[in-house]
């Protein structure tokens, strides 16, 4: 049982009085206290006189401005009024005032009497917001802390249904919203009932617009039951159904509560999505690191074995010599060896850019050396395919990370050779522009399909036409390393044939002529 019946017994259900219920005929009652007013005062009048008479009607409408609201409170006080001029102001029995005392007294009384009914209306009128404003926050208050803290969602739900059905006297439903972002069917199993498929058709009308709907609004109102949206921000997570009695009657007020709990059972159920968000990027976070160090690992106890079988290759070359079969065996499995280093050390480099521990040693490089070097790391790969290398007369020297700079570049030849036909032409070329270094691989081959360029870049992928074998990290390691340089690389299909790639540096230049003075 929920410690909702301690808020205030007298509005626990609706119809009666209090903050949500509706008080009788109090216009009847107003008439009738005047009556007995009258009735009472008629013996008293010759004991006390006519002029203290008026002293027991402003008194009445004083008590009546404590309890009623100001419609019956203007009426006690007018027909108080009336009732002492016709009963006790001579001439009786009639609305004439002889005497001029009497009549600027009756017009007192009438002003005094209006007057204070309707200071002490407000009063009650004050008093009351005033409960409105501690019931609700009392109500509100009970929410949070029995369905807002609960140590799992389920709970919470069960409580926010139970608080509503007992506080407002509805049975009450909860709709929530698929991860599909559609409208559940069945509803919460707390529910107290079932609806039908008219009513289904109300709460996802309230789902998808986002609007109140059914009973006591003003969307279908005919519907026999009232739907309203759990809204958060601009999406709503489900709706809030409840039930009524055929003969009970919402109020504004009660519907704005309403309206105001269906809210805070949103934000109950965004707080629980927040949170499956976070632990579910935590595992995934974790699952990373693990997965970076498993290949980190795997590939580091991998570098060893493989370089005693490069040694043992190199000394068996040795010994056998030049020619002959066994010597073509010998350098197939060297090409293989190279090729399975190269995935290791691609393995490795994109640990090291994911871990974000690339750390660029800048200092003096010839360009031109830089492109030497990637092509004899690449010169089994290239074959029969042709290497135009192209570097600006004048070229500086340039301030860069060497090593990262070669791999980028081998890469790209790496790259082309995969992509391009056997006697075709790989053109590198290279210049120095605005302090920018900016290098061109462009290769003769079929290119790339259009919808595949933005992807180009991303680890581990492969196109729909690529060879077999490789595993899709060249390209994805020239970004990182670029990147960890400060410049960028881009890709675009070249207006004859093939794929150009382009690296674009800021550098330190050191013009040949500066160098010969230096040296």
């Amino acid at each position: 049982m929920t410690r909702s019946g301690n808020i205030d017994q007298n509005i626990s259900r609706p119809g009666k009085f209090g903050l949500f219920g509706n008080s009788p005929n109090e216009f009847v009652l107003a008439v009738s206290l005047v009556a007995l007013v009258t009735g009472a005062s008629l013996p008293l009048e010759t004991l006390i006189g006519y002029r203290a008479v008026a002293l027991v009607y402003l008194l009445l409408v004083v008590m009546v401005g404590m309890t009623l609201r100001r419609g019956p409170v203007l009426l006690v006080a007018a027909s108080s009024a009336l009732a002492w001029n016709f009963f006790f102001i001579p001439t009786r029995f009639s609305l004439h005032i002889k005497g001029i005392e009497d009549l600027m007294m009756f017009g007192m009384f009438f002003v005094v009497a209006i007057a204070m009914g309707h200071l002490t209306s407000q009063l009650r009128s004050s008093e009351l917001a005033e409960r409105r404003r501690q019931q609700r926050s009392a109500a509100l208050y009970e929410l949070v802390q029995q369905a807002g803290l609960a140590p799992d969602l389920d709970g919470g739900l069960r409580a926010a249904i139970t608080l509503t059905e007992n506080l407002f006297g509805v049975r009450g439903a909860l709709l929530l919203r698929h991860p599909d972002l559609t409208l559940a069917k069945h509803p919460h199993p707390a529910s107290s009932f079932s609806l039908s498929e008219k009513e289904y058709g109300v709460a996802a009308w309230a789902f998808n617009h986002r609007m109140p709907a059914g009973k006591f609004t003003d969307n279908r109102p005919e519907s026999e039951a009232a739907h309203l949206p759990l809204q958060v921000g601009s999406e709503a997570l489900g709706v809030l159904s409840i039930f009524p009695s055929a003969d009970m009657i919402l109020g504004p007020a009660e519907i704005e509560l309403l309206q105001t709990f269906a809210m805070l059972i949103g934000t109950i159920l965004e707080r629980d999505h927040l949170l499956q968000g976070v632990k579910q990027a935590e595992i995934l976070n974790a699952s990373e690191r693990l997965q970076r160090a498993l290949l980190q690992s795997v590939s580091h106890e991998l570098k060893t074995p493989l370089s005693a079988v490069q040694v043992g290759i190199d000394a068996l070359t040795k010994e056998i010599g030049k020619g002959g079969r066994s010597q073509t065996t010998l350098h197939e499995i060297q090409q293989a060896l190279r090729r399975l280093n190269r995935v290791i050390n691609n393995l490795l480099d994109m640990t090291r850019i994911e871990s974000g521990v690339i750390h660029p040693k800048l200092d003096w490089c010839d360009v031109g050396d830089v492109i030497e070097a990637a092509k004899d790391l690449t010169a089994d790969v290239m074959g029969s395919r042709k290497l135009e290398i192209a570097l600006d007369r004048g070229l500086p020297m340039v301030r860069t990370d060497q090593a990262l700079l070669e791999q980028c570049v081998s890469n790209l030849l790496l790259n082309a050779a995969s992509n391009s036909g056997i006697r075709t032409v790989v053109k590198i070329t290279a210049r120095v522009v605005n302090d920018q270094l900016v290098v061109t691989v462009r290769d003769e081959g079929k290119g790339i399909a259009e919808s595949e360029l933005p992807h180009i870049f991303e680890a581990f992928y492969r196109g729909t036409e690529a060879r077999p074998g490789g595993t899709g990290l060249g390209l994805a390691i020239v970004d990182g390393f670029i990147r960890a340089l400060g410049g960028s690389v881009t890709v675009a299909n070249s207006r004859a044939t093939g794929v150009e790639f382009v690296i674009t540096l800021p550098v330190e230049t050191l013009r040949p002529d500066v160098l010969e003075k230096l040296a």
